[in-house]
């Protein structure tokens, strides 16, 4: 079976547009109505520092490239100033970067923000169409369509596409990768493999989980070249011939992956604007650097092999061992890679999560497969379900390459996700993977609904084919309703079979549900029932509240509660402050909520009556 391929014609390229300038759409209107989230400011004014100032040394544990894409407008329309007086600046420190932005503009910060999610939002409507363009050359027009309207109203999708942080532009970018992969498996040639090798440094210029994808790759490709007799350039040469295919096919897989590798770093420090060296004044001493932390033991063991130990000291608080030098003054991309090691090692730490009822320390290898199932839409469970039947029972027929990538990439991510992270601060971070779903699973439904059982002995019947086509609108009417019926909510999206976003707060929090992002939400709960001496425990910079104007009083620990209405975020109340600092708060936990506020602010009334 075959797709089809661009450029489409007037009549069919119009649903298509529509169905983008609806996910603009609700994406746009929906930013209007939140604040800013806990990290957002955080990631404006790194990209903001880094386009001022050339430097990057404030995109470290975050690469800078969604960060740039999102500041990129507002340094061209916005109304903003930055001031450098803070050590968070001079030292290159990403937490504090959002205070410092709001504090030097009091004013105008949320609308600089409303701007720079307008950024996120392009690489939202770009991975759309991604979506969209591979499932319409794998599966035809209509299921590609099918495709496309339940990938612009997935609450995933939602969620994280019109935010200023670091989520959707990975997404977008790893799939980019798998989709550049296949069509150089369709046919090889040196321009589509340097393509690939340009999708990867862009993806790891977006997120730190970027080498999954070089594992990713690796295996997609060993596993091809194992059965694809198409030749790849280079493997009739003299020297390969006399070699057994599987041993060909994992010389090719390894220097292929070596060339994408080689293309990605060049492209990794392009995005870096060519850095070379760590730009922070005065020179931090080694034992301060991740990065040296990381490289100290491979760097020793160098030495020792070839007898240099007493020429290297090795001292962690000398600022002129001369091994540091050369990495803090010659390492290209410095700022790249301190930050991987800084990432890798803070995914490596436990931190509380609240998870099903419970707040822990420990590894939970089931968290991000079960807030799948369940920030997932029922639709679209159904029909991954529904494809990958028909796949396996081969009712519907699917390229070998696209099949393999399909597999191979969500896979791959999914097992190094949940092997390797301990930072379970929300299913954004498997964000990469929905796409994936979304093309081969729901695509394969559409198109067994859509064209019919491809081997099927039986040939359906006009009747049955229409019921079929009836059954693939009514799927997509229904993951559409599901996804919108939260709106502007899309944060706090779980199905009907955790309960709703009511419920939500019981299963997870933090980016899951409560980021801090409904303080709009909350100062028109309180402004229309007159209140304005709430105790405020909120999730997010302390100085927030009083920046959007939320009528407050700051809680502070007491033996006793004092009379009044209190309002408490989901995150803080289930897995921060409540649970380990602010224990006297607890007996909220167990009790049901006065009111609720956007899903996500809990209003308590403690001892007399609240007035109206």
């Amino acid at each position: 079976m075959r797709g089809e391929s661009l450029p489409l014609p007037l009549r069919r390229a119009a649903p298509v547009v529509l169905l983008l300038g609806l996910h603009a759409a609700v994406l746009l209107h929906s930013v209007r109505q939140k604040s800013a989230s806990v990290d957002e400011l955080g990631h404006l004014a790194a990209g903001l520092y880094s386009l001022t100032n050339h430097d990057f040394r404030c995109n470290r544990l975050s690469p800078p490239l969604q960060n740039i894409v999102c500041a990129l407008p507002v340094m061209l329309c916005g109304d903003y100033r930055l001031t450098y007086d803070h050590a968070c600046w001079k030292r290159g420190i990403w937490n504090g970067l959002g205070e410092r932005f709001v504090e030097a503009n009091p004013k105008t910060f949320h609308k600089n923000l409303m701007i720079a999610r307008g950024g996120s939002a392009v690489l939202s409507v770009l991975l759309c169409f991604l979506i969209f363009r591979w499932a319409y050359e794998i599966w035809g027009y209509a299921p590609g369509l099918f495709v496309l309207a339940a990938a612009v109203c997935e609450p995933n999708l939602l969620a994280h596409g019109r935010l200023c942080t670091t989520d959707v532009a990975p997404a977008l970018f790893f799939l980019l990768a798998g989709w550049l992969a296949w069509r150089f498996m369709q046919r090889p040639d040196l321009r589509r493999l340097i393509l690939v090798g340009v999708a990867f440094g862009l993806m790891w210029s977006s997120k730190h989980s970027g080498p999954v994808l070089l594992a990713a790759l690796f295996l997609a490709w060993a596993i091809l070249f194992q059965f694809d007799s198409q030749p790849v350039f280079g493997a009739k040469a003299p020297g390969l011939r006399s070699v057994s295919p599987r041993y060909r096919a994992l010389a090719l897989s390894i220097t292929l992956t070596m060339i994408v590798a080689i293309v990605g770093l060049l492209t990794i420090w392009g995005c870096y604007g060519f850095e070379i060296g760590d730009k922070t004044q005065p020179p931090r001493p080694p034992k301060e650097s991740l990065l040296w932390t990381k490289m100290r033991t491979p760097l020793q063991t160098m030495v020792y092999f070839f007898g240099l130990e007493d020429r290297f000291s090795f001292n962690q608080n000398d600022v002129n061992d001369p091994l540091w030098r050369l990495l803090r003054e010659r390492l290209p991309a410095y700022s790249h890679w301190e930050g991987f090691c800084a990432n890798q090692y803070n995914a490596s730490r436990a931190s509380p999560t609240f998870f099903l009822g419970e707040t822990s320390f420990q590894r939970i290898n089931d968290y991000y497969p079960i807030l799948f199932l369940l920030k997932t839409p029922l639709a679209l469970l159904i029909l991954f379900m529904i494809g990958a039947t028909a796949l396996a029972a081969r009712q519907t027929l699917i390229d070998r390459r696209a099949l393999v990538i399909g597999m191979v990439w969500p896979a791959v991510y999914a097992l190094i996700l949940i092997g390797l992270n301990r930072a379970y601060i929300g299913c954004r971070h498997a964000l990469p993977i929905v796409p994936f779903f979304l093309i081969f699973g729901a695509g394969a439904t559409f198109r067994f609904l859509w064209a019919g059982g491809e081997k099927s002995a039986v040939i359906p019947t006009r009747r049955e084919m229409r019921a079929r086509k009836a059954l693939a609108i009514l799927f997509s009417i229904w993951a559409i309703f599901d996804a919108l019926s939260v709106h502007p909510h899309y944060l706090a999206y779980y199905n009907a079979i955790a309960g709703g976003p009511e419920n939500g707060h019981l299963i997870a929090v933090d980016s899951n549900l409560d980021w801090g992002q409904d303080l709009l939400y909350l100062k028109k709960y309180l402004n229309e029932r007159g209140v304005d001496d709430a105790y405020l425990i909120y999730f997010g910079p302390k100085s927030m509240p009083d920046a959007y104007g939320i009528p407050h009083r700051t809680y502070k620990t007491q033996p006793s509660l004092p009379t009044g209405t209190y309002v408490i975020s989901a995150s803080m109340l289930r897995q921060y402050i409540a649970p380990y600092y602010l224990p006297e708060l607890m007996i909220f936990a167990n009790r049901r909520p006065d009111d609720v506020a956007a899903y996500t602010q809990f209003v308590y009334r403690v001892g007399g009556d609240e007035s109206e």
